[in-house]
């Protein structure tokens, strides 16, 4: 039985770290970044963003249908819970167990998590997202905000 875990953090937590620790040896990584990086680096465009959650998306369903190893990692901020229902549902359509992993700031200050983190989120940004996120996923609205009444 394949295993997916989400990890989530803001910008600058350590998600990428300890998720290549917890995929160690046991099988794929993904995040929405992945969709940036480039041959000259990462190269960031927000118009973009939407695409790159689906290309998640689908590297994780194709991963979790095929059973191709026995855990699945995806670590993105997954500040609200309906930013992980679908990989949530993936899980309970493929019978594979899920565990969410959450690192929330590793401790760390906005200032120091805009100095960590390897993508140049600006502080401001970290705040807004510290500011919105859901301790308490479980309970979390799981339908997306266009999708509300």
């Amino acid at each position: 039985m394949t295993h997916l875990y989400l990890v989530r953090g803001l910008p600058g937590s350590g998600k990428t770290t300890f998720a290549k620790t917890l995929a160690d040896h046991r099988g794929p990584l993904y995040a929405a970044d992945d969709f940036f990086e480039t041959d000259d680096g990462y190269v960031f465009d927000a118009a973009k963003l939407a695409e790159a959650h689906a290309a998640c998306q689908a590297n994780t369903r194709l991963a979790l249908e095929r059973g191709w190893s026995r855990s699945v990692v995806v670590h993105n901020t997954f500040v609200h819970r309906w930013e992980m229902e679908d990989y949530i549902q993936m899980a309970l359509e493929t019978c594979s167990l899920f565990t969410v992993v959450s690192v929330y700031d590793g401790g760390l200050t906005d200032e120091e998590l805009c100095a960590r983190n390897s993508h140049g989120v600006p502080a401001h940004v970290i705040t807004r997202m510290r500011a919105q996120w859901e301790h308490d996923w479980k309970n979390g609205d799981t339908r997306a905000p266009w999708e509300r009444k």
